[in-house]
């Protein structure tokens, strides 16, 4: 046998996400519980209370990570652990936010900026940071898009309750954009029963259902 006949290479299975926002809520709020909807798998409204991050640097839009740490057992005898137990693992979504706005502000200085206001006439706002750390949950829930129309592909990561882990410095200067520099990280929601949930589908997604190894749908 040839060996081409024994490979399998699909080319329409190679993804790229070439649109995608982040949509930050309160955790509180209702989580969603599809991505898409329909005869057609549109896409499914989001609950009341989500808020789009806007817009990102492009060079390195959404990092997802997933690190772990494990336990190495080693016997005598043999050069490689004979065991490797998983400890931990952390599911990361870092990014670079470019606008300026309240929800990004509050979370850049972790703050809860609901109830403020601008000052009357001015239109000025102003607030001070916590003197002790706070550490805020938030919902995250990240949408990708591939394609569009009938081929629209969505891929979507969920975290029901997330705290940003790492802020990165801002730098202000007369040839950049102020930059807001997040890393979210999934903690366990004991309501929910999970700490990242994902999500996939579409017209697209459908279609290669069977292609990605999947059974015809009924």
């Amino acid at each position: 046998m040839a060996f081409e006949d024994l490979q399998t290479k699909k080319t329409e299975l190679i993804r790229k996400m070439t649109s995608a926002s982040l949509f930050i809520a309160a955790s509180t709020v209702t989580l969603p519980t599809t991505l898409t909807t329909g005869a057609s798998a549109d896409l499914t409204a989001l609950p009341s209370g989500y808020v789009d991050v806007g817009l990102v640097t492009k060079d390195d839009g959404y990092a997802i990570g997933r690190e772990t740490e494990t336990a190495e057992t080693t016997s005598h005898g043999f050069v490689d652990p004979t065991r490797r137990d998983i400890l931990s693992v952390a599911n990361t979504i870092g990014f670079t936010a470019q606008e300026t706005s309240m929800k990004t502000l509050e979370m850049y200085r972790q703050v809860d900026l609901s109830a403020s206001t601008g000052t009357a006439v001015t239109g000025e706002v102003a607030f001070s940071e916590p003197l002790a750390p706070v550490t805020r949950y938030y919902r995250a829930y990240l949408i990708g898009r591939d394609g569009i129309g009938t081929g629209a592909i969505y891929i979507a990561t969920l975290y029901p309750r997330a705290m940003i882990s790492e802020f990165g410095e801002q730098t202000w200067n007369d040839e950049n954009e102020i930059t807001y520099p997040f890393t979210l990280t999934a903690t366990p929601d004991t309501t929910a029963g999970y700490a990242v949930r994902h999500l996939y589908g579409g017209p697209g997604w459908r279609s290669l259902l069977v292609s990605m190894g999947w059974p015809a749908l009924a």
